[in-house]
Formats: structure tokens, sequence, C-alpha cells
């Protein structure tokens, strides 16, 4: 074999996984998390930004192709908030938009949970627009227990039993399902 020969065979051998990890990367739905937002300013707390970090680092941790800007996204997770016990938890979930699809969710007194929605597509309010352009919006509600799944396969560091971390883990793992499940359809949208 001459040298150009192998040359070429060694640019073929290197090239083809970096073709094949960008096909990956573009297959994969990529997500965008943020803080709600009013009137172009984050609503944000020094909880609701750890919390938004907690949520973050788990997500990463998963195989969910994490962005820096909205723009990038095929979903928009915005987290929205923290607390403890069904009391809060069912106020919080009635306070959403009625659009958003949220399922009950049972939870202990003590428990701690992390709520956030998921949104697809454009959910630009009804106006002269959407008489153009029909509304392409899906929300979806989803709630990380602290106390919830122990007995399912943890990473190597189990964050402590109703844990903030906890509960950001119980986010990522059902986030994850949900998009892996619907990835195909998500991607068929961009």
């Amino acid at each position: 074999m001459t040298l150009r020969a192998i040359g070429v065979v060694m640019a073929v051998t290197l090239a083809v996984p970096i073709v094949v990890g960008a096909q990956d990367e573009g297959a994969r739905p990529s997500v965008f998390i943020n803080l709600p937002m009013t009137n172009g300013f984050a609503d944000a707390t020094h909880a609701l930004v750890e919390t938004e970090g907690l949520v973050r680092e788990s997500l990463k941790a998963s195989d969910i192709r994490v962005v820096a800007r909205q723009e990038e996204a095929d979903v928009v997770l915005t987290v929205l908030g923290r607390g403890r016990g069904d009391v809060e938890l069912t106020a919080a979930l009635q306070n959403l938009d009625s659009t958003v699809n949220a399922s009950p969710v049972p939870i202990a007194t003590y428990e701690r949970y992390i709520e956030a929605t998921l949104t697809i597509g454009s959910c630009v309010e009804p106006g002269i627009e959407q008489l153009v352009k029909p509304r392409s919006c899906y929300k979806r509600a989803f709630v990380g227990l602290g106390l919830s799944g122990r007995d399912l396969h943890q990473p190597a560091k189990k964050p402590a039993s109703n844990s903030w971390e906890a509960c950001a883990d119980a986010l990522a793992r059902d986030v994850r399902a949900w998009i892996t499940e619907n990835a195909a359809r998500i991607v068929a949208l961009r």
C-alpha cells in the first residue's frame, strides 16, 4: 500500500466518527433551561436560581443536550419553583395556565418537590397573527419528588433522600424519559 493510500484510509477513519457524532447531535432534541419571565425580566430568587442550577446539572449528567440559548432549543424547560408537601404543590399546580398538561402528583406532607414546565413550539397569546398562523404549542408540567424512585438505578453519587438534589434528579429523569419517548416528533417540528 502506498503512502498516499494509507493517508486516505487514515483520513476516512478519523472523519467518520466526527460526522456520525455530528449527525447524532442533530438527531437529539436540545433543551434550554430558564426561569419564569415577566416583561423580559427573570422572576428570580436565590432559591429559584439554586434550583435551576441543580436541574441543569442533573440534565447535563444524563444524555440530554442542554443548550445556552433559547433560539437553539427544541424544548424549553422553565423551573417554576420548589416547595414542601401536598398543600404547597396543589396550590402551585392550580396556579398553572389551563393550557398546561398536569397530572395529579401523590406527595407526602413533609416531602420536597421541584416544579417545572416543558414547552415545545410557539406559545404566543392569541391575536391577529394567530388568524394567519395557528398556535402550535405544547406545555407539560413536571414535578420531581424528593422521596420517589429511591429503588431505581441511581448514579454513583446518590443524593440524600428528600434533598433538593434528589428532587432535581427525579425531575431530570422524568423529563429525559418524556423527551426520549417523543424525540422523533420533537425533531420533526424543527
